[in-house]
């Protein structure tokens, strides 16, 4: 069972280096601010901070593939 309506703070390492991410679950709600943005996902039956550090990745995932898709077509 998770701990309701208390913040909590995670990292993840991705190309070398670290990005943190606040988070606090209620009502079986994560509410997660990654990078500048709030992420709501519904709590399931993995631990919500490693649902955040997925989630953590796959923001950083996305930015990094649209910056390589970016420098592509401006070329």
């Amino acid at each position: 069972m998770e701990m309701q309506s208390q913040v909590f703070d995670v990292e993840v390492e991705f190309d070398g280096r670290m990005h943190k991410a606040a988070y606090f679950v209620e009502n079986d709600i994560i509410h997660a601010q990654i990078e500048g943005k709030l992420i709501v996902s519904p709590l399931g039956t993995v631990p919500a901070a490693k649902t955040v550090k997925a989630l953590i990745t796959g923001q950083l995932l996305q930015m990094k593939r649209r910056q390589k898709q970016r420098i592509t077509w401006a070329q």
